[in-house]
């Protein structure tokens, strides 16, 4: 089931009247984004309560700091990103290295994708779509992330930009990257099966 989705115009004045002390409206900010926010955070980790936590945690903290907040034209890649911050202190508090921010090249991605995400219905697909499950989870972790965000969260790549911290001309030369290699993924595992079906002929 897809998070329902507001109007840019829409979600930006949803945000602006949290800030101005909306209880309506944040709790309605908590309902659109939470099933997002806890599959993203998912990403990253397994420990559903923590997750559960970070994101209480968050809207407590937003809620609290409201009057300071700024205005912004993406509210949920504001979300995604202040959960991914939070998520990484976290963790990395629990692993006993307070003292510094965890490298952004170490952190951990992992997509359990399956065939329900891709949102694939009919028999005949389903091997289309556990191939294509599986081809995913060969990427690498960043590229993966942005896979995700951008096809599953369905975030534009001006809001990925937001959410990692990237440039809009990294984001478009790791889509393109990622891209590429699931091409070349799938030519590689389509040349493997003819390359089987053909030596099951040949026994015949």
């Amino acid at each position: 089931m897809k998070t329902p989705r507001l109007s840019p115009e829409e979600e930006k004045s949803l945000w602006n009247q949290f800030r101005a002390g909306g209880r309506v409206a944040f709790e309605k900010l908590l309902q659109l984004h939470y099933r997002s926010l806890y599959h993203y955070g998912a990403k990253f980790t397994k420990d559903g309560e923590f997750i559960k936590d970070c994101i209480q945690d968050l809207f407590l903290e937003l809620w609290k700091n409201r009057a300071t907040l700024g205005e912004t034209n993406y509210p949920r890649s504001y979300l995604l990103k202040s959960l991914r911050r939070k998520i990484y202190r976290e963790l990395y508090r629990n692993r006993h290295h307070a003292q510094a921010e965890p490298l952004e090249e170490d952190y951990h991605f992992d997509v359990a994708f399956s065939v329900e995400h891709l949102m694939l219905r009919e028999e005949a697909a389903k091997d289309t779509a556990e191939k294509m499950a599986h081809l995913l989870n060969r990427l690498p972790r960043r590229q993966k992330e942005i896979v995700y965000l951008r096809y599953f969260q369905e975030l534009e790549v001006s809001e990925i930009v937001q959410v990692m911290d990237l440039t809009p001309q990294s984001v478009y030369n790791l889509l393109h990257k990622a891209v590429s290699r699931l091409r070349q993924y799938w030519f590689d595992e389509t040349e493997k099966s003819l390359g089987l079906l053909l030596f099951v002929a040949m026994l015949s």
